[in-house]
This record gives C-alpha cells, structure tokens and sequence, in this order.
C-alpha cells in the first residue's frame, strides 16, 4: 500500500501543504476502493463525468468561437 501512497507523491506544478495533499490522497483512495467495490455510487459519479464531458464538448462545438474571441478580448485588456 505504502508504494501507492509514494504515486501521490509526485511533483506539481501547483505547491500544496500537507494537508491538502493528504485531502487529495484520501478522495483518490477513496474513489480507488469504492471502484474495486463495485460501488453503485462510484458507477453514478462515472456516468455523470461522462455526461458533463459530452454536454461541454457538444456546447464547444455550439459556442467555442465566440468563447475564443472573448477570450481573446479579455487577454488583450490583462496586457494592456
């Protein structure tokens, strides 16, 4: 078990403190035992995960350039 805690353990780009990497570990273990459980509610989060990755890539494909071009916009006032 002690090799999978040294996986977390590996470096970021984002600094965190020992308690949030302790936070982070835990979901990820618990997510990790409640799939090897089978849990229905590990299935549930899965299915809605995919859901909400559809719906973005579907509202990407609707609205992505006028979200580029606003991005754009909001860059060039951060530089200015």
């Amino acid at each position: 078990m002690s090799e999978q805690i040294n996986e977390g353990y590996t470096t970021s780009r984002v600094a965190r403190t020992k308690v949030e990497k302790m936070a982070a570990l835990r979901g990820a273990f618990a997510i990790k035992i409640a799939r090897e459980k089978k849990d229905p509610l590990f299935d549930k989060m899965i299915r809605f995960k995919k859901a909400y990755k559809l719906t973005k890539k579907q509202l990407m494909m609707k609205y992505g350039s006028k979200g580029l071009m606003a991005a754009r916009g909001a860059a060039l006032k951060h530089v200015a």
